[in-house]
């Protein structure tokens, strides 16, 4: 994990390779997005507890579930976000189950 990050001129992040805006994620493909947790709650799905996290950036959103978790250490309101998996069509809005993730 990089501790310094890459800018453009006008000290925008630079873009990292593999990852993709949530507007290009297509579901039942392994992706990668990046973007800013914007809620959280904790919920239990089917008698377990679980953590439903949204993560958008300037394109859409998506909601990462950790299922078996009512918290995740690091994980906050604000904080920036990547996540890894194949995400799932969910109503009208696509959820990623149990992802790999990197905190920014």
């Amino acid at each position: 994990m990089s501790f310094f990050r890459r800018t453009k001129s006008d000290g925008a992040p630079a873009v990292e390779p593999g990852v993709v805006s949530i507007s290009e994620a297509c579901p039942r493909r392994p992706v990668r997005v990046r973007g800013q947790i914007t809620r959280m709650k904790a919920r239990p799905t089917t008698g377990l507890p679980s953590l439903a996290v949204s993560i958008a950036d300037d394109t859409g959103s998506v909601t990462a579930v950790w299922t078996g978790r009512r918290s995740i250490g690091g994980i906050a309101l604000g904080r920036t976000i990547v996540i890894e998996g194949v995400a799932v069509q969910h109503g009208d809005h696509l959820e990623f189950n149990n992802p790999m993730y990197e905190l920014r």
